[in-house]
């Protein structure tokens, strides 16, 4: 399949989630998956649909995933650290987000690992349950 098919299954995906439509995002990502078998994105993609719905366990479960594919994916280890954080896990989660910034001092997934940081360092607590849901991947 073409690259830029990819591109716009994914883009279509992400208007999914930024509209709460989990089920129909989770299936655009899971279609790329199949079609990407090599590529960690869609996984970390998934990944963001289980952290829209406050299901931190299975989003850590899928960015892990992504990681064993590979190892080096700033993007997964950034993810990672968010879902980690969120759920509750701040001294693993800023690891993920230390691994991520250096893996990609300049790039985006960086700058969102250290955006995070910063933010834990500050003191920046994440909602409770019960409270607002945290922003989705989308708007990231």
């Amino acid at each position: 399949m073409d690259r830029d098919d990819l591109i716009l299954m994914m883009e279509a995906g992400y208007i999914y989630l930024g509209m709460k439509k989990f089920k129909e995002a989770k299936k655009v990502f899971e279609g790329v998956a199949v079609l990407t078998p090599k590529s960690e994105v869609p996984l970390v993609a998934i990944g963001a649909v289980y952290f829209g719905q406050l299901k931190y366990d299975q989003a850590i479960r899928m960015y892990r995933k992504a990681l064993r594919m590979v190892p080096e994916s700033p993007f997964a280890h950034a993810y990672l650290g968010e879902s980690l954080f969120f759920k509750g896990e701040k001294q693993a989660a800023v690891k993920e987000l230390n691994k991520a910034a250096d893996l990609d001092p300049k790039g985006k997934s960086g700058d969102f690992a250290k955006t995070l940081l910063e933010a834990i360092h500050n003191g920046f607590e994440p909602p409770q349950p019960g409270s607002n849901p945290p922003p989705s991947a989308a708007s990231k």
